[in-house]
């Protein structure tokens, strides 16, 4: 297979918003001959699937007997499709093919793990989740490699018991796409009532003790009282229920999400842990925006010398970073933005992920 690009079918626990699903997405628009298994339904990239005739196979997975089944119906699929590799995205779809790999169906496919997390902190979860990952660690030494998407991912998973050859493959940005538009930055100021002159910081995650929203509100709370006209958004899934404060405003998940980049000044990736590579805080980079992060995951390589890096759970660290860039000069902090998406262009192009996916997937199926 040396001239042709081989055939990949991605195995996933559902295309709900997320920054995995984000990249999965993109990835398969850039390869026509890509497809996606979802255990579970769901579509929030709906007309980008559609606009780009995707093809999704939807296992429609409700509960553990419906799990059983679709062992059933994932193979059919397998031999439907008749991919060159097997591409699995986090624990559930790498468990998943497991299970086939030892009932002894469809060995002979390469086989691909995509682990997207570092430090995680399974108290926060199901027992589940900790039986997946546990069964995920015994059967590691089944896949051809597993990529990372950050370094510390990578240590993270060594250091649980993770055999097998480990390879890091750092998320790529559509810099094309996530980039300062004044137009969208006024419609949305305009649409939420927000001063042209105000200062806005943007919080993009879902409700989950991972992003840690409890730490950033408090210090955004100690923050407000010195400097009034201060804005906070905050973006994903469940984000909604929070309840409202004074000068935040809750978006809940969000298709428009490059409006709400470009209407902020400052991205503030609050995760207290389990975030391998932030696709929000590269996004945000790229869209001109200052970024302060906890130092989780590859949060310190992503920024490099840009913004300010601070320790999880530390409300007087976090507020410390958001003053110190408050009371930066304009000049200053003009070009804050400007390095922040200078960062972004020159070292976490979608082009150079890209390429380092369909160099493994050809290596992979060469060998």
């Amino acid at each position: 297979m040396k001239n042709k690009k081989p055939k990949v079918l991605h195995i996933i626990s559902s295309l709900q918003q997320g920054g995995a699903e984000r990249q999965l997405i993109e990835l398969v628009k850039k390869n026509k001959n890509h497809a996606i298994c979802q255990l579970i339904s769901g579509n929030a990239f709906e007309d980008e699937v559609n606009d780009n005739k995707i093809k999704i196979f939807d296992l429609k997975t409700k509960n553990i007997f419906s799990f059983i089944i679709n062992l059933y119906k994932l193979n059919k699929i397998i031999n439907y499709y008749n991919p060159d590799v097997i591409n699995t995205w986090m624990y559930h779809s790498s468990l998943m093919i497991i299970v086939l790999k030892l009932m002894k169906i469809k060995n002979n496919i390469p086989l691909i793990w995509g682990l997207r997390c570092s430090n995680m902190d399974t108290s926060h979860y199901s027992i589940l989740l900790k039986m997946v990952i546990k069964f995920c660690k015994f059967f590691s030494h089944i896949p051809d490699i597993i990529i990372n998407n950050s370094k510390a991912g990578l240590d993270f998973h060594k250091k649980l018991g993770f055999k097998n050859k480990h390879t890091v493959i750092h998320n790529g940005i559509d810099t094309s796409r996530f980039l300062l538009n004044e137009k969208f930055r006024n419609n949305f100021r305009s649409q939420y009532k927000i001063h042209k002159d105000a200062i806005v910081l943007l919080c993009v995650g879902r409700n989950d003790p991972m992003k840690d929203h409890d730490t950033l509100i408090k210090a955004f709370k100690k923050l407000n009282r010195k400097f009034p006209s201060v804005i906070l958004l905050l973006a994903g899934l469940g984000t909604e229920k929070i309840k409202n404060l004074n000068n935040i405003i809750t978006l809940g998940p969000r298709k428009d999400i490059e409006y709400i980049y470009s209407s902020s000044d400052i991205i503030i990736s609050s995760s207290a842990f389990g975030e391998g590579f932030s696709n929000a805080l590269a996004e945000g980079m790229s869209s001109k925006l200052i970024p302060i992060a906890t130092e989780v995951g590859d949060s310190k390589y992503i920024l490099g010398n840009i913004g300010k890096l601070i320790k999880p759970k530390s409300i007087n660290e976090l507020y410390k970073a958001i003053e110190y860039m408050l009371e930066l000069d304009k000049d200053n902090f003009e070009n804050q933005k400007k390095l922040a998406r200078k960062r972004i262009l020159n070292n976490f192009s979608q082009n150079k992920m890209m390429s380092s996916y369909n160099k493994l997937y050809a290596e992979i199926v060469d060998k």
